[in-house]
C-alpha cells in the first residue's frame, strides 16, 4: 500500500482499483477503501524494484509492503533482528529496519 500524501507528493500517475477493495485492519473501527492503484519504483539500498500499490490514506508510513511482495521475492523474515533478506540479481541482500528496539 501507498499513502495517497506520497502519491499527491510524487505526483504519481493513478489508475481506477477495479473492483474497489475494503480494508479493516489499518484504523482501528473503521474501514478504509482502496480505489486507486498507483505503478512505484524504489529502492532500498542495492534492491531496487516496482510494485502496483493499492492507494490508501494512512499516516503511519509512505509504504507498506505486504505479503504478496514478501512471497513474490522469496523473503525470509528474521523476527530477532528485524531484517528481512532475499536474493536479488543472484545477490544475497538483507534490508534492516532504522528502528532500534534497544534505543
Amino acid at each position: 500500500m501507498a499513502s495517497m500524501m506520497l502519491i499527491d507528493k510524487l505526483q504519481v500517475l493513478t489508475k481506477v482499483h477495479a473492483p474497489p477493495c475494503t480494508l479493516q485492519w489499518l484504523k482501528q473501527r473503521s474501514e478504509v477503501t482502496a480505489c486507486k492503484q498507483a505503478l512505484i519504483s524504489f529502492s532500498i539500498g542495492l534492491y531496487c524494484g516496482e510494485v502496483l500499490y493499492d492507494v490508501v490514506p494512512m499516516d503511519t508510513c509512505h509504504i507498506l509492503l505486504g505479503r504478496p511482495w514478501l512471497f513474490d521475492n522469496h523473503v525470509m523474515h528474521v523476527g530477532h533482528a528485524n531484517t528481512r533478506a532475499l536474493n536479488f540479481r543472484g545477490c544475497k541482500l538483507t534490508l534492516t529496519s532504522n528502528h532500534h528496539p534497544n534505543l
